[in-house]
């Protein structure tokens, strides 16, 4: 059986990988650990106030979804962004953005106002991690009104795994009118009650934003 002190110790050490995740993640979807460089766990732990051994344990659970690489020789790096991501993960999100949107049609119209609102905002901003939340609260807002639990819950990893790539697209404020202007086709959609328009519309809106980051990558 094992002793209280041993039983304290293994929760804690649970708890410190819990919460290391996170704070990792956090790094990674803002760009403090840079796409494909090498993750320096000596200076990663000393910068954390932890040991090596629950810094790995968070780097495998973040390979496990897709944030982190690891090499026998070289160690963990983090994942690079890629074309062939972004078109596995964008078409994802409309899809299911859509998904949510048809499931809430009855009182969709009603979210006009405060979309409008957050839109004004987002039309505002020079800062670019500022528009980048403003866009992200904008999609959330959107697809607010729907029950469906589970589809949440998958929106919101998606979210994450795409932050990087939102922030390349944002860093560009040349494109955030674009983003504006397609906000508001939808805002009229649903002022309208024209559910099946709005889904449409937000399809292009993300795919927009899909092509636009692959020419970012080099690619057509």
């Amino acid at each position: 059986m094992k002793s209280e002190s041993t039983t304290a110790s293994l929760t804690r050490a649970s708890r410190l990988r819990q919460s290391l995740r996170p704070t990792l993640l956090r790094q990674i979807v803002s760009g403090g650990l840079e796409p494909g460089k090498p993750v320096n766990e000596s200076q990663l732990a000393s910068q954390l106030k932890v040991s090596r051994t629950p810094l790995r344990e968070a780097l495998l659970q973040l390979e496990q979804e897709g944030f982190i690489r690891s090499d026998e020789r070289r160690g963990f790096s983090v994942e690079r962004l890629s074309a062939r991501e972004i078109r596995e993960l964008y078409p994802m999100i409309w899809t299911l953005e859509g998904l949510a949107l048809h499931s809430s049609a009855v009182c969709a119209h009603l979210l006009a106002p405060g979309l409008a609102r957050i839109n004004s905002e987002l039309a505002k901003s020079r800062d670019p991690k500022r528009a980048l939340d403003l866009d992200a609260q904008w999609h959330e807002r959107l697809i607010s009104q729907s029950q469906n639990r589970r589809l949440h819950e998958t929106m919101s990893a998606l979210r994450l795994s795409i932050r990087r790539y939102e922030t390349v697209y944002m860093a560009d404020t040349r494109l955030l009118p674009e983003s504006v202007a397609q906000h508001n086709g939808i805002i009229e959609d649903l002022k309208k009650h024209d559910v099946e328009a709005a889904v449409k519309n937000l399809e292009k809106n993300w795919r927009f934003g899909m092509e636009m980051l692959i020419r970012k990558m080099g690619e057509e």
